[in-house]
């Protein structure tokens, strides 16, 4: 589940999954629930991913990018792109 195998497509897997939430996240600071509409804007309602993630499986995309240090958050609860440099604009 984690990598994408014979029987799991890469969109299904975290790792696949962290790449669309990352290029949707891109280099803005967004809270948890922003980003999940702006990710089901992008992808879910255009169709871009045959089998969409539940909300549950894209939690724990964002655990397993926090865990492997490509996002992390500020004291407002809003999620950081690591990979991007985000510049800490108030």
């Amino acid at each position: 589940m984690i990598l994408p195998d014979k029987y799991v497509v890469l969109t299904e897997s975290f790792l696949g999954l962290s790449a669309l939430i990352l290029d949707t996240l891109n280099n803005k600071k967004m809270p948890i629930d922003k980003l999940w509409n702006a990710f089901e804007k992008k992808y879910i309602k255009t169709k871009k991913i045959k089998n969409p993630p539940s909300y549950q499986k894209y939690i724990y995309a964002i655990e397993f990018m926090y865990l492997t240090n490509m996002v992390s958050y500020n004291e407002k609860g809003e999620i950081l792109n690591e990979n991007k440099g985000t510049q800490n604009t108030k």
